[in-house]
């Protein structure tokens, strides 16, 4: 597996996010660490300097907010001491429908979801490019392979701005024969904070952990898309292969909890 000296990780005080904390640490990755927990950060930052021997910064910040997410834009940018891997982990959501929820929530979807992952990613190019080396994850979302995903309408949109937004980015990388990669990742259900109020059959869950080394595994061999788990692959491959109006009728409510 691609090796990385350092990665920062966005929404790593739980879930997903700590999980590839956790798996890039054991493999000798030095961190940054991003979420709005500053707690958490720590208390997971010194259990894998403790652990692993690894260098952890911790960076608190809401990305929904410009001026904090612009104090992630300047770590990535520093010249010395550069990012190798991105984890744009970070997501929030709704689960009503669209004119019920306040708009300002929906912004902050917007902003979350999809604007922090790609002034991100801009930024981490940038200095990945200089060095010909490096790679992007967008953790995105099955609903991000849906034509709809009704009640969480600005969820879904930005999980499939993720998709796009990362396809668009591999082919730029391609045409410049840049050695950086990107992949985006689209899990179905996984056991996070986020979930912990669905009741769902056990074939739908998939684990973390499954999520992040399929996620590095995919990076590492510049796979364009990671769907980890056997049953959301083959819904995947059956979203592509129907027609648009049919899949509409299977992508029905969201959850009371969002998915990954």
């Amino acid at each position: 597996m691609r090796k990385y000296e350092r990665a920062l990780v966005t929404g790593a005080s739980a879930g997903i996010g700590e999980a590839f904390a956790e798996q890039l640490a054991r493999g000798g990755t030095h961190l940054i660490l991003v979420a709005r927990r500053a707690d958490l950060l720590e208390g997971l930052a010194s259990r894998l300097r403790d652990e692993c021997g690894v260098e952890v910064e911790v960076l608190q910040a809401d990305l929904a907010d410009r001026e904090q997410l612009a104090r992630v834009e300047q770590r990535l940018a520093d010249p010395d001491s550069p990012v190798d891997l991105l984890v744009n982990n970070a997501g929030v959501g709704e689960t009503q429908p669209f004119v019920n929820c306040p708009i300002d929530s929906e912004e902050r979807t917007v902003l979350v979801n999809a604007l922090a992952p790609a002034r991100l990613s801009h930024v981490a190019l940038a200095s990945m490019n200089k060095r010909n080396f490096g790679g992007i994850i967008n953790i995105s979302s099955m609903a991000g392979q849906l034509p709809a995903f009704r009640n969480s309408a600005t969820y879904g949109a930005t999980k499939a701005f993720l998709c796009s937004l990362s396809e668009s980015l591999r082919l730029e990388a391609k045409e410049q024969k840049s050695k950086v990669t990107v992949s985006v990742v689209c899990p179905g259900y996984v056991k996070t904070p986020m979930t912990a109020n669905i009741t769902l059959p056990s074939i739908a869950w998939v684990k973390r952990e499954k999520v992040v080394r399929d996620a590095l595994r995919g990076v590492a061999r510049n796979k364009p898309l990671v769907i980890p788990g056997v049953l959301y692959k083959a819904a995947a491959a059956g979203a592509r292969l129907m027609p648009r109006g049919l899949v509409r009728l299977f992508s029905s409510d969201a959850p009371a909890d969002q998915p990954a």
